[in-house]
């Protein structure tokens, strides 16, 4: 499923009441565990159980040695089936995580942080189409805790249209792109990449609200291993609790949770090093779907934590066409992930060193700071 669905699928899988023998079904191998958590919360934890545990019923977890966090060990994102079958104890296991991972907003102007950050958040856009989306993944990037971070935007459009909309602190890079162009999200991923100062690269999708300390844990795991898979679950949100959430930066007013997905490619932290040394981002991927994916599969090379113990939330908007009608790339990727992934990392690292004749053009405004430098 990747990193969402539209809204006409999702209605299709909640507007019909579900029948007895799932209600029953899901109480019998899911649902129970789920309530236990929820009620008995001391009970659960001297058996213990945890909602890291919480998975379907044919799906298998693993603890990670590392992050402490549930290793997924199947191929694709799938959603939880407790969420589906009974969406308002999706509702309360959102709430129970909140009260742990609470998700602050900071919005409006700020002094940026003097020195060098650890952490820097990369977010690539493209346009005003989903602004009242990405206002709130920025809100949320900027509320970070524990640890030093800087926040680089990275709009993709042939003229800047989001450059007047950033409080101060943040770094914005425009990057020009032909009239009716496709998102090419991987060249805005390694143009935030090369600017970025912080050691730390995590990569968010322009949807996704982070918890307040998810960049500090994230620094903490990453004090042993390259990169990691921080999410556990994410939370999409339906369309009135993102309006609302818009408007009062408040999740106490969230009150309709579409899904849980498990496993998804996205958010990832890295080191800024590693993203280089596989490659970065490839630049072959034009639309929406596959560069997530392929970069895992490449990341996987390195020492990897893979087991997620944090949730996220995904903000409502309607689907982008390419996921609606399930063309996501599928040839270019498939034909890709059949090469080795260190043969990839060997091609993309050959690329870089080469003088590029088809990139975009990056501009930063906003704070100005040496950027990094892209490895060859």
């Amino acid at each position: 499923m990747g990193r969402g669905a539209g809204k006409a699928y999702w209605s299709a899988q909640l507007s019909g009441a579900a029948t007895l023998k799932q209600k029953l079904g899901c109480w019998l191998h899911e649902r129970w565990r789920a309530e236990l958590i929820l009620r008995f919360p001391r009970l659960a934890q001297r058996l213990g159980w945890s909602w890291l545990d919480q998975c379907n019923r044919h799906e298998r977890l693993s603890v990670d040695p590392v992050s402490g966090g549930r290793v997924c060990h199947w191929d694709d994102s799938s959603r939880l089936t407790l969420a589906r079958i009974f969406p308002r104890c999706a509702e309360r296991l959102l709430r129970h995580l909140l009260e742990r991972f609470p998700v602050g907003f900071k919005s409006g102007q700020g002094m940026p942080r003097a020195g060098v950050p650890d952490v820097s958040i990369l977010i690539p856009i493209g346009g005003r189409q989903r602004l009242p989306q990405f206002r709130l993944a920025l809100a949320a990037a900027r509320a970070q805790e524990g640890v030093a971070c800087e926040v680089i935007v990275v709009e993709q459009s042939p003229i800047s249209e989001l450059s007047e909309t950033f409080p101060d602190g943040v770094r914005y890079l425009h990057q020009v792109s032909e009239p009716g162009a496709e998102f090419n999200k991987s060249r805005a991923l390694n143009a935030g990449a090369l600017a970025a100062r912080g050691e730390v690269l995590i990569i968010l999708d322009a949807d996704y609200l982070l918890p307040r300390r998810f960049a500090s844990q994230c620094v903490h795991v990453l004090q042993s291993v390259e990169a990691l898979r921080p999410a556990r679950w994410i939370f999409y949100l339906d369309e009135t609790s993102s309006q609302q959430l818009s408007t009062t930066h408040d999740c106490s007013s969230i009150n309709g949770v579409e899904a849980i997905v498990s496993n998804n490619p996205t958010p990832l932290a890295v080191r800024r090093s590693t993203y280089w040394e596989i490659g970065g981002h490839d630049e072959d991927y034009v639309g929406w779907g596959g560069e997530d994916t392929e970069f895992l599969d490449r990341l996987r090379t390195r020492c990897v934590a893979e087991g997620g113990w944090m949730p996220v939330l995904h903000a409502w908007h309607e689907s982008a066409p390419k996921k609606a009608d399930g063309s996501r790339n599928r040839e270019n990727h498939e034909a890709k992930m059949a090469v080795p992934a260190a043969s990839r990392i060997l091609g993309l690292r050959n690329a870089a060193s080469e003088p590029s004749t088809t990139g975009s053009t990056a501009v930063s405004t906003m704070l100005s700071s040496e950027p990094g430098r892209r490895p060859a």
